[in-house]
């Protein structure tokens, strides 16, 4: 018995130590997890579609997005509790208090779980009834994540990024290689046990920093209503994000058949991968902001958000490469990948920046409030482009407007933390040049090209930028080999 507690205790101890990850080691925890995502998630971005019929891909991706709706059962109270201990660390926190609040909120989405599971059945979806089986497990990884995230554990963030996508990646293996199947029911009943297992290990891991539960699973209603009270606008808000950035896909779906669904959907996989870089510094500026936001600070993370936004697309055009080398029948995704890149483009300093400083200053009501005027514009500039042209290269070029119309809303409304206009005209010369080099050039051309005008744009707009980032690079490359010795 004296045992275990000196070993509970050696565990919290263990989580007090790797509490208040700094800032910095937190993006290098989080994009060395995302470089293995990605590293991965290459495997299912292009060897699915090329395996896989067009119908079975479409299918299995239409899973994938209705997934990315489940956010919304939680009604907020994993917000709640995300904006409650939010700049806190982990030893902070009342773990008996904390067990209590997780055990409602499995309860909760326990409840969502059967209403969904009804609803799909009475609209006879047998998608959405799948999707219906994951409401917990999701709501589960979401709701732990977060709290990692608000208190400054990337590590333990980090690794459950990696842990589901290592299954995921076993599990395409067996039934692409093995199996041999392409019949998307099978993939998508795999990915249900997928989840349904990455739940089990999350379970297994938060009793390390916990302590294992000495009673049964308790309900305290207080926590439901205090939680869901504080963070239902942060959830819609958020909710209003993923539909944002899903709206243009239900377009194609619902207008242009699935047929272009496919094409499309691909292009967007591929796009999703600019979130491998993007994801370390949009998941650590909120710890970070709650603690620090002074205007130098602020505007030092924005004009690094350009170099990033600069250097990252360039992978679109490897990709570009190819598609046009070995994935002939996705051609017709080419246009619309760098248009939704260039919108990603645009909305990296609206994720890392904006939208931490909306949760970080507890605006979620503002935030809300500018999501649902976003969502207004995409969808009337996605009307007006299938209504003009009607195809998926106009739905791409309303996503890439919105977008700048999300970017300038949020540089008036944070007007406190504007660049400079030499800043601005970094931004937009690196646009221009990245669309006319993917749209008017081969991928090799198109590279060598884009590289070039960054370099001098760079030396010339943000050369004291440059060398700061250079400088943190050298501190963190020479605190790591010190290290190792």
């Amino acid at each position: 018995m004296n045992n275990k507690k000196e070993a509970s205790r050696a565990t919290i101890k263990d989580a007090k130590k790797t509490s208040g990850t700094s800032i910095k080691k937190g993006i290098v925890y989080v994009f060395i997890a995302n470089v293995v995502n990605l590293i991965i998630s290459l495997f299912t971005a292009f060897i699915l579609p090329k395996i896989l019929s067009v119908d079975t891909y479409a299918n299995i991706k239409l899973f994938t997005l209705y997934v990315t709706y489940l956010g919304i059962l939680h009604l907020g109270y994993s917000d709640g509790m995300y904006l409650r201990v939010g700049g806190k660390t982990i030893d902070t926190i009342d773990s008996k208090a904390a067990k209590t609040e997780f055990d409602t909120f499995k309860i909760f989405q326990i409840v969502m779980c059967f209403l969904m599971m009804g609803a799909s059945l009475i609209v006879g979806n047998q998608i959405l009834l799948l999707c219906s089986l994951v409401v917990l497990p999701v709501g589960v990884s979401n709701y732990v994540r977060n709290l990692y995230v608000a208190v400054g554990e990337f590590k333990k963030y980090s690794r459950y990024t990696n842990i589901h996508t290592i299954m995921t990646f076993i599990v395409n293996l067996i039934l692409l290689l093995i199996i041999k199947t392409d019949n998307y029911l099978f993939y998508i009943i795999a990915y249900v046990v997928v989840y349904f297992l990455y739940w089990v290990f999350i379970e297994c891991e938060l009793r390390k920093i916990l302590g294992k539960p000495k009673r049964k699973i308790k309900f305290e209603k207080n926590y439901l209503k205090e939680n869901i009270g504080s963070g239902i606008f942060l959830m819609t808000g958020n909710f209003c994000n993923v539909i944002f950035t899903s709206i243009d896909r239900l377009f194609v779906k619902n207008l242009l058949g699935m047929v272009n669904f496919a094409y499309y959907s691909f292009a967007v996989g591929v796009e999703n991968y600019l979130n491998i870089f993007i994801t370390p510094i949009s998941t650590t500026m909120y710890n970070y902001f709650c603690k620090q936001k002074s205007k130098e600070r602020v505007v030092r993370v924005k004009r690094y958000s350009l170099l990033l936004a600069a250097a990252i697309v360039v992978f679109a055009f490897p990709a570009k490469f190819v598609i046009e080398l070995w994935l002939n029948k996705y051609l017709d995704s080419v246009s619309v990948l760098f248009f939704l890149v260039s919108a990603q483009y645009v909305a990296i300093m609206v994720k890392t920046v904006h939208v931490n400083l909306y949760k970080s200053n507890k605006q979620q009501k503002k935030y809300f409030k500018i999501m649902l005027c976003v969502i207004g514009v995409s969808v009337l500039l996605n009307t007006i482009g299938y209504l003009l042209f009607k195809n998926m290269i106009a739905i791409a070029v309303a996503t890439l407007i919105t977008n700048f119309i999300w970017f300038i809303i949020g540089e008036i409304d944070l007007r406190k933390y504007a660049l400079n206009l030499k800043d601005y005209i970094y931004f937009i010369i690196n646009l221009a040049a990245f669309l006319f080099c993917g749209l008017r050039f081969g991928a090799i051309a198109g590279i060598i090209v884009y590289l070039i005008i960054v370099l001098l744009n760079s030396l010339i707009f943000e050369f004291e930028t440059c060398k700061k980032l250079m400088s943190e690079f050298r501190k963190i490359i020479s605190r790591f080999m010190k290290r190792k010795k």
